[in-house]
């Protein structure tokens, strides 16, 4: 019986720390806020921390190898993201630290870590809205201006604005096949831009 309620107590209380170190995480919030993952954004980053929980409770000796893999995965197929802060190590690290802190009911050492990180709302939860800035909407607006009004009035502008909207409307796919090349080449823009080289 006392094992089971230890048990019980370490899930509720590990949940409670995935839940502070997934809503501190920056890369996370800005990947939804700039629309990313699209309309359902929010909710899936919501997924990815309960996966990421369930992961943790679910694996015994999980390395932090491992569990970098799962979430690095998970933002690449869900965000189209990949992010090269260092980010997910640190977050790996921690999570896995707490879970064997919490294991051993080390609740107060692990509350006076986390009570360091700043006191932001939460935001991953279902009734707190996150309004994001959809990419691909845009940019084929801006190309249906361009067409139809700015054609005959400034060729060289539209031409521009056409040149940057294809290249954002398909900045998806050339994040993803050059994804290699722009790690190795150069520091890659904030999540949400596309940069756009000129000859």
């Amino acid at each position: 019986m006392a094992a089971t309620t230890t048990q019980t107590e370490f899930q509720k209380n590990f949940r409670l720390i995935v839940e502070r170190i997934f809503n501190n995480w920056q890369n996370l919030r800005l990947a939804v806020e700039h629309g990313m993952g699209g309309r359902n954004g929010q909710q899936m980053a919501i997924q990815i921390m309960d996966y990421t929980y369930e992961y943790c409770v679910g694996n015994e000796n999980i390395t932090q190898g491992e569990l970098q893999e799962v979430i690095e995965e998970l933002m690449d197929q869900e965000f189209n993201t990949l992010c090269d802060d260092h980010s997910i190590p640190e977050i790996c690290r921690n999570l896995l630290r707490y879970k064997q802190m919490a294991l051993a009911s080390q609740y107060p050492q692990i509350e006076t870590e986390l009570s360091k990180l700043p006191q932001g709302k939460d935001w991953l939860r279902p009734d707190v809205k996150i309004t994001y800035t959809p990419i691909e909407g845009d940019s084929s607006s801006d190309e249906d201006m361009d067409d139809d009004e700015e054609d005959a009035d400034d060729d060289m502008n539209a031409a521009e604005s056409d040149e940057d909207a294809v290249a954002t409307s398909s900045g998806r796919v050339t994040r993803s096949q050059t994804r290699k090349q722009q790690t190795e080449s150069f520091v890659e823009p904030e999540e949400g831009w596309t940069t756009v080289r000129r000859k």
